[in-house]
């Protein structure tokens, strides 16, 4: 077993060789030569030893100071929304006050028309766990510098360098972020999904002493195309895929030329979020239903398929040789694979449409402990393909796997649990694609940023004899 105690460090000194700046407290682990794997361990973060609070307590706005910045920012509709929540929260909650005033609301307001049956979906759809609870609501990773991009509960894009200069992003138009994504081969190119649709941004660090600069180039924006769920990238970075909640077409922005091609198809649902293939040959789209489908980019055909149970597609992600799809769904605890080499579902062949299960999250056992684990709420695959990171609807958890990957099989083995500080839950996680072995980034409910490093011998067959080292920093984006 191995019980790592955080420290104070924070993103501002991972710095390019991810040296942390603070000594760790001491690691205590029992191995047996007998094994090829290591003992599985937890990891449990307890917080800081020093008791004294770290910043001075305050009483914070009122709600009357509240309902006015809400008015002052947003407009007449924010502020009336943000009276009804308090009256909704308060212990003199009136029902005969209430629903009148939710009456008005839907009656007159245009956002809350449109944002009725989404306030229903999202919650349910998200990949972001507790997404109406946690400070946090997604981040990202540019895959060529060092820079991380957090959403704010508050709409706020806070970004991170490896010096520790960090900018935000705000605006007043951009409400309600759902997704983040970088453009490859770009130092500073972000794009971001909200309620009104896309808007691309530039952040470029001109020097070490002054404020990086902040511009949005581009907006991409349409009447059926809101509340956008889902943005991905191809390797080029001149293609941008977006899906939205309020719609069923699936757009293909050109990023130079600032146009876009639908895609929809007859009978098709309502989509949650897209995934583009490391080498750009497949296209993983997700609705809010039972379907999902996989696109060919060289012809752009599709294949349709069907999860059984009523149920859908939670969370999915790619290897990164494009051969290998895991997903999840939202009604079972089982991680499902589609092996592109064992059937390729763009020729016919008695093994199209079959998926493998390869890992049952009933079966998880840490120390001969049995952890209760329940369908996914988030999957993410490092660029090694060597750590699998799986976040839980119902439990404060979170497993990470060592995946090995085979000519015909994936083997996963559970590799450690992940437990947050008091009630802190992992709202979204994401690794890092240039780290030497394999780091991983959690977002917690409470606003807290922990980053936990693994490294191994990548000389070693089937990765034997690992050496983990889970140390941890983190940082209040408050």
């Amino acid at each position: 077993m191995c019980t790592v105690s955080d420290f104070g460090g924070s993103l501002d000194h991972i710095g390019s060789s991810y040296r942390n700046t603070f000594v760790t407290k001491s690691i205590i682990k029992d191995v047996h030569e007998t094994t090829n794997y290591p003992n599985n361990i937890v990891v449990k973060l307890r917080g800081n030893q020093n008791t004294e609070p770290l910043f001075l307590s305050t009483s914070g706005p009122t709600v009357l100071q509240k309902i006015i910045s809400k008015f002052t920012k947003d407009g007449f509709w924010f502020a009336y929304e943000e009276l009804i929540k308090y009256l909704k929260k308060s212990q003199y909650n009136m029902p005969f006050i209430t629903y009148p005033l939710n009456f008005l609301m839907m009656q007159f307001s245009t956002r809350a028309r449109l944002k009725g049956a989404e306030n229903l979906v999202l919650p349910d759809i998200s990949k972001t766990k507790l997404c109406s609870l946690s400070v946090l609501r997604c981040l990202a990773w540019n895959i060529n510098t060092h820079k991380l991009a957090v959403v704010s509960s508050e709409d706020i894009i806070f970004i991170y360098n490896n010096i520790g200069v960090e900018t935000r992003i705000e605006n007043r138009s951009q409400r309600y972020i759902l997704s983040v994504a970088w453009r490859p081969l770009s130092t500073g190119t972000l794009a971001v999904g909200c309620e009104n649709g896309i808007f691309i941004w530039t952040v470029q660090y001109t020097s070490l002493h002054v404020k990086p600069v902040v511009n949005i180039v581009c907006k991409f924006v349409r009447n059926d195309h809101r509340f956008v769920t889902g943005l991905s990238w191809n390797k080029m970075g001149d293609i941008l895929i977006s899906t939205a909640v309020t719609s069923k077409t699936m757009y293909i922005w050109n990023y130079p030329l600032k146009d876009c091609v639908p895609m929809r198809r007859i009978n098709s649902d309502k989509l949650n979020f897209v995934h583009w293939s490391p080498d750009n040959s497949k296209v993983f789209e997700c609705s809010i239903n039972e379907t999902f489908r996989i696109w060919s980019t060289n012809t752009w055909v599709s294949e349709n398929w069907s999860v059984n149970n009523k149920s859908r597609v939670q969370c999915a992600c790619w290897s990164v040789c494009s051969s290998i799809l895991l997903f999840g769904t939202d009604s079972c605890s089982i991680i499902n694979a589609i092996y592109f080499q064992k059937s390729d579902i763009f020729i016919e062949s008695k093994d199209k449409n079959v998926a493998w299960p390869i890992i049952d999250l009933n079966r998880v056992s840490v120390n001969d402990e049995h952890l209760i684990c329940d369908a996914p709420s988030e999957i993410a695959w490092d660029h090694n393909c060597k750590r699998l990171a799986i976040t839980f609807k119902n439990n404060g958890a979170l497993v990470v796997f060592q995946t090995i990957l085979n000519v015909a099989s994936i083997d996963c083995v559970p590799l450690c649990i992940i437990q947050g500080y008091l009630d802190a839950e992992p709202s979204t996680i994401a690794f890092i694609s240039h780290y030497k072995g394999s780091l991983l980034t959690i977002g917690w409910s409470n606003g807290k940023i922990e980053n936990v490093p693994f490294s191994y011998n990548e000389k070693l067959k089937h990765d034997k004899n690992v050496s983990e080292k889970s140390s941890v920093t983190h940082k209040f984006i408050y």
